[in-house]
């Protein structure tokens, strides 16, 4: 007999009030993975930003009730996808906004417990930090997370252990405030730099980490975090 997951009514009903946003590009033969462990763990409200996939990222929820497919009939990068799903959630009545990537490195029970960490405490925002906790970490990804740091320290004033993590829980006051002004990968730290500038409660807390082949082969690369770079120190913006 399958293993099959229970989930307690008061897991589910602790969970009601926040939504989850995956920010999706071609991520068809991982993101149902993905949803169905999120289902498991007892959230119900799951918003997809499919950002101008052409796979079927598109069409695989159409059956599943709990989630909310967004599109974005082209491709405008994580930083527009996420905040389309933020917009969506907080119309929507949301009290928190959870963030996850859709490629598996993140584990959906953190989730919890970042939520935990949030309504427990009364922060705006945690982000989940690989670095906070024994990961294997790829070296390329401890450079990057590195570098990434100084700089959203510098935009921001505000020194984290994970500036690029793809997985935190932002509280209803911040996501009403927040506005994403960068399409790409520095979305991130932008994030990390109006929560300096709304002047609200940030914290972090240890999340696990898994890398794959597929997982590495996404994401941040040498040449991107050098246009990310760019973007972020152009003084016109």
């Amino acid at each position: 007999m399958p293993n099959k997951t229970i989930i307690f009514p008061k897991v589910k009903e602790f969970l009601q009030d926040v939504y989850v946003v995956i920010p999706a590009l071609n991520e068809a033969k991982r993101i149902g993975t993905l949803v169905e462990e999120l289902n498991k763990k007892g959230f119900s409200k799951i918003v997809v930003v499919n950002d101008g996939s052409d796979d079927e990222t598109q069409h695989l929820f159409d059956h599943n009730n709990q989630v909310t497919v967004l599109n974005h009939m082209v491709n405008l990068g994580p930083g527009a996808a996420t905040m389309t799903g933020i917009t969506y959630a907080v119309d929507q009545g949301a009290e928190y906004v959870a963030t996850i990537d859709a490629d598996l490195q993140h584990h959906p029970e953190d989730l919890i417990k970042l939520y935990s960490e949030i309504q427990g405490n009364d922060y705006d925002l945690v982000i989940g930090s690989r670095f906070l906790k024994k990961n294997a970490i790829p070296r390329s990804r401890i450079f990057y997370n590195f570098f990434g740091n100084w700089v959203s320290y510098l935009k921001s004033g505000l020194m984290v252990s994970d500036s690029q993590s793809g997985i935190k829980v932002l509280s209803q006051k911040f996501a009403k405030e927040l506005s994403i002004d960068y399409n790409g990968f520095e979305f991130c730290i932008d994030i990390i730099k109006k929560a300096k500038l709304h002047k609200v409660k940030v914290a972090e807390f240890p999340v696990s980490v898994t890398y794959t082949k597929e997982t590495m082969a996404k994401g941040q690369s040498f040449s991107n975090g050098l246009m990310m770079l760019g973007r972020l120190l152009n003084p016109f913006r």
